[in-house]
């Protein structure tokens, strides 16, 4: 399972995080006026370190778990969900470039991709299945029902490849038990 995000572009599920230089990257290309030389190279440098982090998420992995974040941009202006300082980041952060890579990488070195939807991923439990939004504070994740601490885009990571192993689709890659 992987979690994407802005602090640690890659939280797997197995306990590490890649990528926790990413953000300042972003910072970065936010600083920058807008199509200037220096945002251009802060792109690019952006974009390389997204494929070394891709190629080393897809060494480590026979099966990829991520999170369907589609219109994850979407209509942010409009609705006023979002600040001006966060739509820029969330500009800026690429996350369409992300997938696509992870997905083209995990073909090559036939790699089994899926996805699942993101809804409440970051926020439930993964021991207890608790859905509560306090229990989200930052980074840290600490359930308000069983006690279970954790960081908290791991435990969503977790969720993640739970998600997916207990759905219709996988029942494909679990394992078969012999009695």
């Amino acid at each position: 399972g992987v979690d994407t995000g802005i602090k640690a572009l890659a939280s797997l599920s197995t306990g590490e995080q890649l990528g926790t230089d990413v953000e300042s990257c972003i910072e970065r290309i936010k600083r920058c006026k807008h199509g200037s030389r220096g945002q251009l190279r802060a792109r690019r440098s952006l974009r390389q370190r997204i494929d070394e982090i891709s190629r080393d998420v897809v060494a480590k992995a026979d099966l990829l778990v991520v999170e369907k974040l589609k219109g994850i941009c979407s209509k942010t202006k409009v609705k006023r969900r979002l600040t001006k300082n966060m739509r820029r980041t969330l500009g800026s952060w690429n996350v369409r470039y992300w997938l696509s890579r992870l997905q083209a990488r995990s073909e090559d070195n036939r790699v089994v991709f899926r996805s699942v939807p993101a809804f409440n991923t970051s926020i439930t439990c993964h021991e207890c299945g608790h859905i509560e939004r306090s229990s989200r504070d930052g980074v840290a994740f600490c359930c308000r029902s069983c006690g279970h601490t954790d960081n908290a885009d791991i435990n969503a990571a977790k969720n993640i490849l739970s998600r997916f192993l207990l759905g219709p689709y996988g029942a494909e890659f679990k394992p078969n038990i012999v009695n």
